[in-house]
């Protein structure tokens, strides 16, 4: 079998629901990181107890970041109609970068 490539740094493209989320998830993934830290960072700061500032610190962050990555999750998923719908109007989405059409050959 023979891979025939053609390079290119712009593509139109409509990604169905799995693939859209598996980019979504990576992203949601960043948002819950960000999301825990800050997060903690405020609560910590404002209403930290005497003597619970150790389980604060550990179950905070994990808590915040596990709330922050699932609300953005269902967020995505909910948000995939409307991608479609404007994917469809728009003939696609235009996206920049490096990309490799591959077909393959027998």
């Amino acid at each position: 079998m023979e891979l025939k490539e053609q390079y290119s740094d712009q593509a139109r493209i409509q990604l169905n629901f799995a693939s859209f989320m598996v980019i979504a998830i990576w992203i949601c993934f960043g948002v819950a990181l960000a999301f825990g830290v800050a997060f903690h960072l405020v609560i910590s700061n404002v209403f930290i107890a005497e003597g619970s500032e150790g389980t604060i610190f550990i179950l905070s962050p994990l808590m915040y970041s596990t709330l922050g990555f699932i609300f953005s999750l269902i967020g995505s998923a909910a948000i995939y109609p409307l991608y479609k719908l404007w994917c469809e109007n728009m003939r696609g989405q235009s996206v920049k970068g490096k990309f490799a059409f591959i077909s393959k050959g027998t």
